[in-house]
């Protein structure tokens, strides 16, 4: 059998397509802040499994640096103190492609689960677990929200009671889940309980086409695809 010069150029395109989708990172800057507490994680589209922070200070703004794959997620735990107002305001950037929405886009999803104020505030092996299960959960649909669904946006940045934000553009608006208690075309405004513990979530592949790409392929997943072609290729060779 002779052996084809082709078979090393395609194997080695093969290794190429899966090192370059394995090695991907979009640059991501989020500007955020909730009333009246947070923490913020990053996982899959169906767990957590890193605690990057929390902050139970509202009037100040936190700027988080990522270096993410397309596949993550970005996912914010919420509690407020069911008085005056609530609600999550917030810019996301990626810098790699170039898109920068606010917190009320819809690439932005939110979910209730019901459980009161014991919110996973923490990096620990308990908290990360719950989470992970609630978003399991809201995957399928079983939890009070049904699932994962729109938020619903009140005033800009600078309405009363909060101010001006600094860091955060002025297009950028409040926003909370309009569940619970709490009024249906403005839940931010008037203290209420949308069956919180909330979380808010949005994926790193969003772009203003494709707000919510839990169906895109992961870029391991197109690897596989890239070597599955240069199999195809090589055995049409040998065939040849």
């Amino acid at each position: 059998m002779l052996k084809s010069p082709f078979r090393p150029a395609l194997i080695a395109a093969a290794l190429s397509v899966l090192a370059c989708a394995q090695a991907r990172a979009d640059v991501i800057k989020v500007q955020m802040t909730v009333d009246n507490s947070y923490a913020l994680f990053v996982g899959n589209q169906t767990s957590a499994s890193t605690f990057v922070g929390a902050d139970q200070n509202w009037p100040s703004v936190e700027t988080y640096n990522f270096n993410l794959p397309s596949s993550a997620y970005l996912y914010v735990v919420t509690a407020s103190d069911r008085a005056v107002a609530q609600g999550f305001l917030g810019q996301f950037e990626n810098l790699t492609s170039g898109y920068k929405f606010y917190s009320q886009d819809t690439a932005w999803q939110v979910m209730a689960t019901g459980l009161g104020a014991a919110a996973p505030y923490t990096g620990s092996a308990v908290d990360l677990a719950l989470l992970s299960q609630e978003i399991v959960d809201a995957n399928g649909g079983g939890n009070p929200s049904m699932g994962w669904t729109n938020l619903t946006a009140g005033g800009f940045n600078g309405a009363s009671p909060w101010g001006a934000m600094g860091g955060i553009d002025a297009a950028a608006r409040w926003v909370w889940y309009a569940g619970g208690n709490c009024n249906r075309a403005d839940p931010t405004q008037g203290g209420c309980n949308a069956d919180e513990w909330l979380v808010f979530r949005i994926a790193v592949a969003a772009t203003p086409t494709n707000p919510n790409p839990g169906t895109v392929p992961e870029p391991a997943s197109l690897a596989l695809v890239g070597v599955g072609l240069a199999a195809a290729l090589l055995g049409r060779r040998r065939k040849a």
